[in-house]
This record gives C-alpha cells, sequence and structure tokens, in this order.
C-alpha cells in the first residue's frame, strides 16, 4: 500500500513538472514566434537542464503539440457555450469568434499551421492533434444540428466550414498591402459570404450534389 502510494505521489510530481514545461513554453510564445522557441530555451524558462526536458518531451513537436492542446482545450468552452446556449450562435457568429481567436492567438495559430502542415510527425503527436481538431468539427456539427441539419450532413459540413474558416485567415493574414485592422475586416468579411453558403443549406436550399 506505501508502495502504491509513494508511485503515485511520484506519478503527480512527474505531471507538475511537466505542466511547468508547458506553461514556460507558453510564456516563451507569447513573447516571440513560437518556431524560434527552442528546447533549451524552454528548459531555462522552466528552471531545469536541457536533458531533463527530454524526460517529459521525447520531441520539440511533443512538447508544441501538448501546449497547443492545452490552448485550444482552455478555448473551446467558450465555443462551446456558444453551442450549448438556449438560443444558439449562427453559423456566422461561430465563424468570427473561431477567426477572431486565431488572430488574437498568434501563437496558437502558429503551433496549428505548423501540424497542420508539417510531414512525418510522430504517430502520438498526429492523434493527440487530431483529437483537438476534432474537438470544433464536433462542436460546429452540433450547432448545425440545433440549427435543424441532421447527421451525417452536418458531419461533413463542419469540415467543410472548420477548413475553410482556417484557410482563409491563412490566404490573408499576411497581406503586405494592408494594415492590421483592414486585413481583419477583409477577412471577416469573407468569412460572413463563407457563413451565409452553409446559413442557405439550413434555409432549405439543396446542394446539387445532394449533400
Amino acid at each position: 500500500m506505501a508502495e502504491s502510494r509513494f508511485a503515485e505521489l511520484k506519478e503527480k510530481e512527474k505531471q507538475a513538472r511537466k505542466q511547468i514545461v508547458i506553461e514556460s513554453a507558453l510564456a516563451l510564445f507569447a513573447r516571440k514566434p513560437f518556431y524560434e522557441v527552442g528546447m533549451r530555451e524552454v528548459a531555462d524558462e522552466a528552471g531545469i537542464s536541457p536533458a531533463t526536458i527530454y524526460r517529459y518531451f521525447p520531441s520539440q513537436e511533443a512538447l508544441f503539440n501538448e501546449a497547443f492542446i492545452q490552448d485550444i482545450s482552455a478555448a473551446s468552452k467558450e465555443f462551446e457555450a456558444m453551442v450549448e446556449t438556449n438560443e444558439p450562435a449562427s453559423i456566422e457568429q461561430f465563424g468570427i469568434k473561431f477567426v477572431d481567436h486565431l488572430i488574437e492567438n498568434e501563437s496558437t495559430f502558429q503551433m496549428m499551421t505548423y501540424l497542420m502542415l508539417k510531414d512525418n510527425l510522430a504517430h502520438p503527436v498526429i492523434g493527440k492533434f487530431d483529437s483537438v481538431t476534432k474537438i470544433f468539427f464536433d462542436l460546429f456539427a452540433k450547432l448545425l444540428h440545433r440549427h435543424g441539419m441532421a447527421g451525417e450532413k452536418a458531419r461533413i459540413y463542419s469540415h467543410g466550414f472548420v477548413a475553410s474558416i482556417t484557410g482563409i485567415l491563412m490566404t490573408f493574414r499576411n497581406s503586405p498591402l494592408k494594415d492590421k485592422t483592414s486585413i481583419r475586416n477583409h477577412i471577416i468579411k469573407v468569412v460572413k459570404i463563407t457563413a451565409s453558403l452553409y446559413s442557405n443549406q439550413l434555409l432549405g436550399h439543396q446542394d446539387p450534389r445532394g449533400l
């Protein structure tokens, strides 16, 4: 029994140290682009040796993924509230909230696009990243369902919408010809147009492909 309690205590201590490393990484990401942050720098921020950090994260990608998961999991509660309320948000409101969150949280967006585009991610990293993106697919599918779209159609439309919004942001966020406010306004305008296409489906307009 004593050995069991000791093992449990050691595991709790390990998880606490792991959390300190994650929080140190997020603190650094808030100050500089995440891709410029190295494991040695995170170790210094956390007050541990560079060798020690690998006891908790086998690779830089594993650390980035865990930090991304925590950041998005916290944000997802706000989106869940938009869906679960007695009067659920509109498709447009959900889309604007999603894109504004990524605009306002640059490190989150950077980590997300890195994980989306990086080749040869380790399987555990891919699995955890998929579980996070699924949160938003499921939330938007539930929103569509609450607005009257059924089952499989809501699921496939949720994939299309979340991917579309992410693509819109990736396409226009670094426009060299406009200031940040103008860029954001243009992105929101495109998001609203995209949202209207999905809203039309809820109003009964049929997709020519029968989806």
